[in-house]
């Protein structure tokens, strides 16, 4: 009969073989191959990192490709350097004008490392490369890189909210969009009546009016040809000359005029 110690022994190791198998098989089933893959570092240097932590998201146009491995201090200057490590097989995306940004996902507001991709006809860059860092364009974001003028915006809001609601205090909106209702109600019985009567105008309905104008054309038609006293008053030439002569240069000439200038200016008075 075989001892004790070594059955338990036999057993553990059975053990320990079938926990190793399970999690292979778990691993390579759920498609995440953490240990299968092999990976590449990639930098990013930015003036503050607004929440990010090693362990952190990377994603390049939504696919997350890896996490931060680390996040340190830059010597030279006031920037913070962030360690990230990717799958090798996403590093093709990663072309020449690609830049990172800070972005804000989910309900708790996590941060993590957005990777805009380039031309993708570009050069992929190369391991260990520095990606250079877009302007947030994440509303969070810019709120958190604003910071003071945050208050602003939030001032903004609550300016509006206390607008609407005084628009709002006794139904004024819906008195306002009735009153809009009616004018627009009057206005477009007015537009009908106007082009009713357009149309009445066009066509033989009206004979007096068609009337009136065919005399007036004939009476200005008379006074072009110089017919009756308008007529003659306005092509008669010896009209002017006589009122020329009347209103010369001459010291009795001036006299006339002076006696109806003043005569003009006296009415004017009166």
């Amino acid at each position: 009969m075989e001892p004790v110690g070594k059955n338990q022994m036999k057993v553990g190791i059975f053990v320990t073989i079938g926990l190793v198998l399970i999690l292979l098989s778990i691993l390579l089933l759920g498609g995440d191959r953490l240990f299968l893959r092999s990976k590449v570092y990639l930098y990013a240097e930015f003036d503050h990192v607004q929440g990010l932590a090693p362990g952190s998201v990377v994603s390049i146009a939504g696919v997350t490709v890896g996490n931060i491995r680390s996040i340190s201090f830059v010597p030279a200057a006031n920037k913070l350097r962030v360690k990230m490590r990717i799958d090798a097989d996403f590093l093709d995306r990663v072309t020449a004008g690609s830049t990172v940004e800070i972005r804000t996902q989910g309900a708790l507001g996590d941060k993590f490392i957005y990777i805009q991709p380039g031309d993708p006809q570009g050069k992929s860059l190369d391991a260990e490369s520095t990606l250079p860092m877009q302007k947030s364009t994440d509303l969070m974001g810019v709120i958190s890189e604003r910071g003071s003028e945050a208050d602003k915006f939030f001032e903004i809001i609550t300016e509006v909210h206390t607008l609407m609601k005084s628009i709002n205090q006794d139904n004024r909106v819906g008195q306002i969009i009735a009153n809009f209702h009616e004018a627009s109600k009057g206005l477009k019985a007015t537009s009908g009546d106007a082009e009713k009567m357009m149309a009445e105008l066009r066509t033989q309905s009206h004979p007096k009016f068609r009337d009136a104008l065919d005399r007036i054309d004939r009476i200005l038609a008379k006074v072009d040809r110089g017919e009756g006293t308008l007529g003659a008053l306005i092509n008669d030439s010896s009209l002017h000359e006589s009122l020329k002569g009347i209103l010369g240069t001459s010291e009795r000439k001036k006299t006339i005029k002076s006696l109806i200038r003043g005569s003009i200016e006296k009415s004017e008075e009166k």
